[in-house]
Formats: C-alpha cells, sequence, structure tokens
C-alpha cells in the first residue's frame, strides 16, 4: 500500500462497475482507438485487469493477458493526478505476482520509444528492449494498386498454432488467446513451395491486425484481400508491422500513415 494526497491506495481486481472509470481513463493511452464498450469491458479485460483504488476513485489499471509461458501486459494507466505516486510500480508489481502464481516465467509489453519514465520502471523491472514495430492506418483504396500475391489464404487449425507461432516468432499462446477474443485468423501460404509465407491476426470490429507478418512480401496483398471480404465497407485498415521496414514502405508509398512507433520489451518474472 502507497500513500497518494492523504489517502492509501490498494490494489484489487476488476469489477463490472469500474466501466465509468475504464471509459476515464482508456484515451490516456493515446492511441487512436475507440473506446472498448461495455460488453467488451466485461467479457474481454475484466477477468484480466488490476485496478488501483483510492477509496471509491479509481486512478489506474493494468490489462494483462496470460499465455501459455508469458504474461503479456497490454495495457497500463494511471490518471494524470495520481502519476509519480508509485501507482503504476504497485500495478506492475502485483500483475508480476499473479503471473508468477499462476506459473508464468516471463512477461512482455509495448511501450512508446519516447516514453522514458516508463522504459525506465520496466527496465527497473527486468524488462529489455526486444523489437520495434510501427502501427500504419491505411486506406483501403490501396489494395487495388498492389499486384496479386502468387499465395493463397487459409484459415489456420488449432492443431497447427504451435508450428505457426515458432515460424512467425509469437510468443506460446498467443493464437488460442487471439481465437478467445474472437479474432479471425489468415495464413498465406505460397502456392508453389505449400510454405507458410504470412500470417495476420484479424479484428473485423476495429478493422485491423495485429500481429500482420509476411516472410514474403507479396503475401501482403493475399492477406489484405481476405481481410477485405470481412469488412467491404470501411475506408481504412489498421496493421502492425514488426521489424520489417519493407513492409512499412510498401504500405506508406500507396498511403499508409504511420501512426504510432512501438518499442516492444520483455524479460523474465
Amino acid at each position: 500500500m502507497s500513500m497518494g494526497y492523504e489517502t492509501a491506495f490498494f490494489v484489487r481486481s476488476a469489477l463490472d462497475t469500474d466501466y465509468p472509470a475504464f471509459v476515464r481513463l482508456f484515451p490516456e493511452l493515446q492511441v487512436d482507438d475507440p473506446v472498448p464498450r461495455l460488453e467488451t469491458w466485461t467479457a474481454g479485460y475484466v477477468p484480466s485487469t488490476l485496478v488501483a483504488a483510492r477509496g471509491e476513485e479509481v486512478i489506474g489499471y493494468c490489462y494483462f493477458q496470460e499465455l501459455m509461458e508469458t504474461g503479456y501486459v497490454r495495457n497500463i494507466v494511471v490518471a494524470p493526478a495520481a502519476r509519480r505516486l508509485g501507482v503504476g510500480r504497485t500495478l506492475m508489481n502485483a500483475t508480476a505476482n499473479q503471473l508468477k502464481a499462476h506459473g508464468k516465467s516471463s512477461w512482455r509489453l509495448n511501450v512508446n520509444p519516447g516514453n522514458f519514465p516508463a522504459r525506465s520502471l520496466y527496465e527497473r523491472m527486468g524488462l529489455k528492449p526486444h523489437s520495434e514495430s510501427k502501427s500504419l492506418r491505411m486506406p483501403w483504396v490501396a489494395l487495388k494498386a498492389l499486384p496479386p500475391g502468387t499465395s493463397f489464404v487459409r484459415e489456420p487449425t488449432l492443431e497447427r498454432d504451435v508450428e505457426l507461432e515458432s515460424a512467425f516468432e509469437l510468443p506460446r499462446g498467443q493464437l488460442e488467446s487471439a481465437r478467445g477474443l474472437k479474432r479471425i485468423l489468415f495464413e498465406a501460404v505460397s502456392s508453389t513451395t505449400q510454405r507458410s509465407v504470412g500470417l495476420a491476426v484479424f479484428d473485423p470490429k476495429f478493422p485491423g491486425a495485429f500481429p500482420f507478418r509476411v516472410k514474403e512480401i507479396d503475401a501482403t496483398a493475399t492477406l489484405l484481400a481476405a481481410m477485405r471480404q470481412i469488412v467491404p465497407f470501411d475506408e481504412h485498415v489498421g496493421l502492425v508491422a514488426e521489424n520489417d521496414e519493407r513492409l512499412v514502405d510498401l504500405l506508406v508509398g500507396l498511403g499508409a500513415i504511420c501512426r504510432d512507433q512501438i518499442l516492444h520489451m520483455a524479460g523474465p518474472l
């Protein structure tokens, strides 16, 4: 327990009734994403969220996912008036303790590369820079400018998750978690070699794909065309390109806008 102003704060599990506080705090992430709806909060966030509260007031929250060996901190937010009081550190410690109690041996998160106070906190907790990504917003009309790919798309089965996670350098359990969140998985397969050359985890409600990875650049058109069939009336799509400047250059050249740079950090628990 830590002191802030004249009142102690404490950490507890999130409740359905914390939704108004979530709506108030979510914009502090400074992302373009719309605030998730109540049903998304209740079903998707509440089971995996810790909140910091001062009396009845929620002053911060940490939303995380539990994968097979690792935990993935997706959001950590502290109210502006409650910063520099140790709220973020307390939430991270509580999250680490819960992940370790559930048998996780590592954890990871994403942060803006320029957010040096947050990076310093994470580094003190054993997290180190792992990779860099760029979040793109692409107009769907750009798809017409891409030459057709030489691959075909299929939805991978659950039995192939470990194989695909290894091939595309994803933490074990990420694809199963995506299915639980009602994401649509697309695998691009080379028509000549029958090898996997691309993978997209698509959220049609956003719409956007994370991760979006291609081993062969022409798999980009194949994956995008499959996603477009699901959302034929949207004007833009969000994509996260991880350690792939050739993909970023291709899409920016077609009119995509780089919304954010993302530093991925990982470390042991």
